[in-house]
């Protein structure tokens, strides 16, 4: 009998005495001197942690009072800790049928021994009659409101169980040791984790020809005499940043950390610094798309739990900035870990045990449309993904159909190993993040050819959502995670340059292994020839009208911006059709679309002076009428600048 038993058994002992006579049941005061001996052998017995020969003086007691209530339930709550589970659920059934006002915390009792014979809705029926009972004890009665809810959601989620085919990586990475914290490349070709060999260092495995993961090497360059784990790394390569603990520069028990990937090799490791760090734990990072934003897990002040997920960013310095909570719709009142930001940028995946659950951490995902909005409601993932156990880390590759993660389990022989292992497993598809690729582009100077660090963005063309921002393309190069499946446009502004849109369309054109490459070439305004045309890619009318779509808002913000910043500018706007329709019909139709370009500039601001249009129809085409991409290419609308 160890001390946590004799405690649960003596916090009977303590609760019993104060429970309330109710009418036609035996109290202490209805037994003669005999049964108050014998009552009194049982109590010390059980004290002593002898349950079963206290029982058996329960047993002679019961059968010369039968009514005595307490006497019953300090039977069963001995049958309870001597795992004899259905003697136990007999004793308190017998206790509420007989004197169901007895006492509220019979029916939290039952509902513990109902638990733990995995008979969840009458588990959860106890509790729930609990939390109606209860009035004294508020904590008790929230503790026993979650576990209801968890044991309701735990019936359903096994009656209705979730594809899983958990599959072990290999002895290329998973050894006798304790292998956890995986992170992918965007091609999924590499494998960053962390190892415990008596302490935590990172190791690195690449995939072989055949898509096996290779014999894992130890970053040399990174490890140290601490423990370093809990990581994540940009989409280039290039900036890691992870968890070390009790370092002497260290703000608290375990901080941020990163460092840079430079001629060939990583960078010692820097403090993120007390704007990042607090005196609290910080751990468990993980970085956006654009390498700009980073989420991790903390118990510093402020927190609505435990550990809760909290958010850097960078701002147009380039230094990150004081983090923020996430907040009430993604945090609870437990603990909140491990968060892993999908290469989309709208997935997000957690583990918690603070929500409705299986009952001990569980993995969550949340989603979001834009980059600005808050997350939507986390929804949990399922069973057996989920199980009673304790779920760890969990991350999902870039066309999101496979996940990988820890366990201790051997999912072949369903035993508890002495050690972790890295697992992959396929994603079923409610679960999964938008089917990703990625877009990498560089920014430079048309003229001179010298890089660029311009302010990119990428919208969803068709909803106006942003997708991406890097306020500054260091070099001029950016790289992101995107998703497959929509039509986006790619802005590129710099001041004192023209700026750059161009619309890419990833409907089928791009999949992860081929990624969507960007080459932009930005145009001085001082030194635009006066009267160029320019194509306006993302202007977009209904078909044979003037209309303009809501996909054309962005590009006519765009000219507005131009123009404000560049006031001694005027602006021509020209229209253009192809070849099908009559001259007559066709010049109209690209000078009303000029026209409608024109009145949405005017509508923002811009000087009537400074705007002229005109319609060309089919009269200068770029390319052949004969196909339809080539008439698709010479229906446009083009701008071109002059001084005033």
């Amino acid at each position: 009998m160890t001390k946590l038993q004799l405690k649960a058994i003596t916090s009977w002992i303590v609760l019993l005495p104060f429970f309330n006579a109710v009418s036609g049941q035996a109290t202490k005061e209805d037994l003669s001197s005999k049964l108050l001996i014998l009552f009194d052998k049982a109590k010390k017995e059980a004290q002593k942690g002898n349950l079963v020969k206290s029982n058996k003086h329960y047993e002679k007691l019961l059968k010369a009072k039968p009514d005595f209530a307490e006497g019953g339930l300090r039977m069963a709550s001995n049958w309870y800790h001597l795992k004899e589970y259905q003697k136990a659920e007999s004793g308190f059934k017998r206790v509420i049928e007989a004197y169901p006002d007895y006492d509220p915390e019979m029916y939290y009792s039952l509902g513990m021994v109902y638990q733990d014979q995995k008979k969840y809705l009458p588990a959860a029926a106890s509790f729930d009659e609990f939390v109606k009972r209860n009035t004294n004890n508020p904590e008790k009665k929230t503790k026993a409101a979650s576990l209801r809810d968890n044991l309701l959601f735990r019936s359903q989620a096994m009656t209705n169980p979730v594809p899983f085919n958990p599959e072990n990586v290999g002895n290329g990475i998973n050894t006798n040791f304790s292998e956890y914290s995986p992170s992918l490349s965007l091609d999924g070709g590499t494998m960053i984790f962390t190892r415990n060999i008596g302490q935590e260092d990172f190791y690195i495995s690449y995939k072989d020809s055949m898509g096996n993961f290779g014999k894992a090497m130890p970053l040399i360059s990174l490890n140290s005499v601490f423990n370093d784990g809990a990581h994540a790394i940009s989409a280039d390569g290039t900036y890691l940043v992870f968890t070390s603990c009790d370092r002497k520069d260290a703000f608290g028990s375990c901080d941020l950390y990163f460092s840079i990937f430079e001629n060939g090799k990583w960078t010692i490791p820097v403090n993120m610094g007390h704007k990042v760090n607090s005196a609290a734990w910080d751990s468990q990072p993980v970085l956006s798309p654009d390498g700009r934003t980073l989420l991790f897990s903390s118990r510093r002040l402020g927190t609505l739990g435990g550990n809760d997920l909290w958010m850097t960013w960078r701002n147009e310095k380039n230094a990150w900035v004081t983090p923020v909570n996430l907040g009430p719709q993604v945090n609870s009142a437990g603990d909140d870990e491990t968060p892993f930001l999908h290469p989309d940028g709208m997935t997000l995946y957690f583990r918690s045990n603070g929500r409705v659950g299986m009952g001990n951490f569980d993995i969550y995902v949340c989603r979001r449309n834009d980059i600005h909005e808050p997350w939507g409601e986390p929804e949990n993932i399922g069973y057996p993904i989920n199980s009673e156990g304790a779920e760890g880390a969990f991350v999902v590759s870039l066309e999101g159909k496979k996940a990988y993660f820890s366990s201790d389990t051997d999912y072949k022989t369903g035993k508890n190993m002495k050690q972790l292992d890295i697992y992959s497993m396929d994603l079923y598809e409610r679960a999964r993040p938008r089917p990703s690729t990625f877009v990498k582009g560089k920014v430079f100077d048309a003229v001179t050819g010298k890089p660029l660090e311009a302010r990119i963005t990428v919208k969803d063309l068709t909803t106006g959502n942003t997708v991406f921002e890097v306020p500054r393309a260091a070099d001029g190069w950016f790289i992101s995670g995107i998703s497959t499946g929509i039509n986006y446009i790619c802005i590129a502004q710099y001041p004192g340059y023209r700026y750059y849109s161009q619309n890419f369309d990833l409907l089928a054109t791009a999949t992860p292994d081929k990624p969507y490459i960007l080459d932009i070439r930005m145009d001085p305004v001082e030194k635009i020839p006066e009267n160029i045309p320019v194509v306006l890619h993302n202007i977009f009318f209904n078909t044979g009208s003037a209309e303009l779509l809501p996909e054309s808002a962005s590009e006519i913000d765009l000219l507005v911006s131009l123009l404000k910043e560049n006031p001694l500018y005027r602006i021509k706007i020209t229209g253009h059709t192809d070849n099908v329709g009559s001259d007559a019909d066709n010049i109209a139709l690209s000078v009303a679309r000029a026209k409608s370009v024109a009145d949405a500039l005017k509508a923002q601001g811009i000087d009537n002076a400074r705007i002229t249009y005109e319609g060309k129809g089919e009269s200068a085409p770029v390319t052949t009428n004969d196909t339809e991409e080539g008439r698709r290419q010479n229906r446009r609308t083009e701008y071109s600048l002059s001084k005033l």
